[in-house]
């Protein structure tokens, strides 16, 4: 009985050994290959190698947008990250959830911002772990281009917070306001009010913050065009400029019934008068001295009815009728900003070309390309697109604007706070067109104002917009304030004044080479004393706004008092890194952070106060 139970187990044994033997004959002789290529499919992946997202600077190299590594997301290697908050956000735009540009200018360079992706064939074990050393093929991935600016962030912060106190101040809808360098069309400054913060996810890209106004938004210019038809008489010789005009009694029946009316009777006015008082009669019947097609042509030389540049998204070309399509009354409204449509932009860079001496120059908002090291790939200079008038006539305009602001419309534009110091422009009021009554809008209004400053040695050509203010309508007392609110804060910032004295005014004293701006007024006091500085303290505040030598034999310094709004510290300790910047968005001092994972440890402490000279660093920390 056991050797038929043995002999039964050997034959079993047996019978599974040769099914083994055949198995692995069948394996690795009969269909060798096509085993082998399953075992190369297992063992060997591809893994996909993102470019990193080049970084978006501001002229003097302060980073707007950068990316952290992001271990959560199995699509993307990189995540994009706004280090500057809510500033220049309307610009900048945002990155989508697939990597690519969704907004603004990270949409509309996506590609050169993109970079090229490469890919790693890796040999792996069965438990998917990479053997180092057997990699099979490889392609690196070319990271994409750092995009450098023409914006300034600090002039940016500030228009930023002037049109936010507009808002507030004269209860619009919304604000805009752009800055440029005349003479080379360098935008430094350009933002809108409502806006968002590109860190924070849940938001819909159908709200007003989203957009860029000062490109895209399309409206008839009101009395800042008479700038155009002013140019353009004077050009053509159509009128003496000395000659006396009348007014109308402020009110002109036209020919056909049509009525143009003045804010009120003026009397005989010139062409600097009436720029002066802002009259639309006058405009009026400058514009039909210089005819339809000569008018028209000068319109279309500033730049109206075509885009400025191709490297501004959204752009709207506005609306301008060609001479056989206007009415009877077309030349003579248009004389006064009416029956046609302008962008901010357009309006910015016709006002550049008088305050530069009569240059038309095409708006620039990048600067360069860099790449690795710091390395400029590419570099754009000013362009000047032509001539549109002569340097004589520019110089008789800027002299008419300078007259609106010290005897005219813009008289609230005056600065008590900055000595010695003119600026000049023009202000705007226009009625918005109403779909819904298909006639103007009595009661809806976009007030503004451009200028330029300082009006005899242009540095800084600006522009205001209101869009509906409540409180008043029209554009000299409300969008001319918050014209000169920014130009007082570029005025006392001691790297974008133009101011000479920033330059010359530096005491030989070396115990007073010191800046205390920013400083509180305790501390300030306590400083020069110790440096044995003589100063001396004008106004309120607790903080010093601003610095001047008032004696130069004995080199005392009078410094400004004021109050700043001092901003407590968030406690951001356990956040992700991206949620600590989105608290610390209204907070306005540098960030600084090393590590990853979640904040573990921050400087300043939470809910102290920040001021001046501070920097925010953060230390994070993964878990272990």
């Amino acid at each position: 009985m056991f050797l038929d139970r043995l002999g039964w187990l050997t034959l079993l044994f047996a019978c599974f050994w040769l099914v083994l033997v055949s198995r692995t004959f069948q394996i690795q002789v009969l269909n060798q290959e096509t085993y082998k290529e399953h075992a190369q499919e297992y063992a060997i992946r591809q893994m996909n190698l993102y470019a990193e997202r080049g970084q978006i600077l501001d002229r003097e190299g302060v980073v707007f947008a950068d990316n952290i590594k992001d271990k959560e997301n199995k699509y993307l290697e990189y995540s994009r990250i706004f280090l500057q908050g809510k500033i220049a956000s309307q610009l900048i735009g945002k990155v989508g959830y697939n990597g690519r540009g969704a907004m603004g200018l990270e949409r509309e360079f996506d590609e050169k911002l993109r970079g090229n992706g490469g890919y790693l064939l890796s040999v792996q074990t069965a438990r998917q772990k990479v053997i180092h050393g057997l990699e099979k093929d490889y392609e690196e991935a070319i990271p994409g281009k750092n995009m450098v600016l023409t914006i300034d962030r600090d002039m940016q912060e500030i228009v930023e917070k002037s049109l936010k106190d507009g808002v507030e101040t004269y209860k619009a809808t919304s604000a805009s306001a752009i800055v440029v360098n005349p003479f080379t069309g360098e935008i430094l400054a350009m933002a809108s009010y409502p806006t968002f913060d590109p860190n924070q996810k849940l938001q819909t890209s159908a709200s007003r913050a989203f957009r860029n106004d000062l490109v895209s938004l399309s409206f008839e210019p009101g009395s800042t065009f008479k700038v155009i038809t002013a140019a353009a008489a004077l050009e053509e010789n159509a009128v003496d400029p000395k000659r006396k005009i009348s007014g109308e009694n402020g009110r002109w029946v036209l020919s056909n019934g049509d009525v143009i009316r003045d804010t009120k009777d003026h009397g005989d006015m010139d062409l600097t008068e009436a720029m002066t008082y802002s009259s639309n009669i006058i405009y009026a019947k400058i514009a039909d001295s210089i005819g339809s097609e000569n008018f028209y042509r000068f319109v279309r030389d500033f730049g109206f009815g075509t885009k400025t540049s191709e490297d501004l998204i959204g752009e709207e070309s506005g609306f301008l009728k060609e001479p056989h399509n206007w009415s009877g009354r077309t030349l003579k409204t248009m004389g006064f900003g009416h029956e046609l449509t302008v962008t901010p932009i357009q309006m910015v860079m016709a006002f550049s070309a008088i305050a530069n001496g009569g240059k038309l120059m095409q708006p620039m908002i990048i600067r360069e390309w860099r790449g690795e090291k710091n390395k400029v790939l590419e570099k754009n200079e000013p362009i000047e697109i032509r001539r549109v008038v002569s340097e004589k006539t520019a110089a008789h305009i800027r002299e008419m604007l300078y007259q609106v602001v010290v005897n005219g419309t813009a008289k609230s534009v005056m600065s008590s706070k900055i000595s010695n110091v003119d600026f000049g422009g023009k202000t705007g009021t226009a009625e918005k067109y109403s779909q819904e009554l298909k006639r103007y809008d009595h009661n809806s209004q976009i007030a503004s104002f451009i200028g330029f400053s300082p009006a005899r040695d242009v540095r800084y050509v600006c522009m205001v917009l209101l869009d509906d203010p409540k409180t008043k309508t029209v554009g000299g007392l409300t969008a001319g304030p918050v014209f000169k609110n920014i130009m007082e804060r570029i005025y006392f910032h001691p790297r974008l004044s133009p101011t000479p004295y920033n330059l010359v005014q530096v005491p030989n004293n070396k115990n007073c080479d010191i800046d205390f701006v920013g400083m509180s007024v305790a501390n300030a006091q306590k400083l020069a004393e110790k440096k044995r500085c003589p100063v001396g303290f004008e106004g309120d505040g607790s903080v010093v706004m601003s610095q001047k030598i008032s004696d130069q034999k004995e080199e005392r310094l009078i410094l400004k008092a004021g109050e700043l709004g001092y901003s407590k510290m968030p406690d951001l300790r356990g956040l992700p890194l991206k949620d600590a910047l989105e608290a610390m968005s209204s907070v306005r001092i540098p960030i600084e952070y090393s590590g990853k994972g979640r904040v573990t440890e921050q400087f300043p402490e939470p809910l102290s106060l920040v001021s001046k000279g501070q920097t925010c660093k953060l230390i994070l920390k993964e878990k272990v």
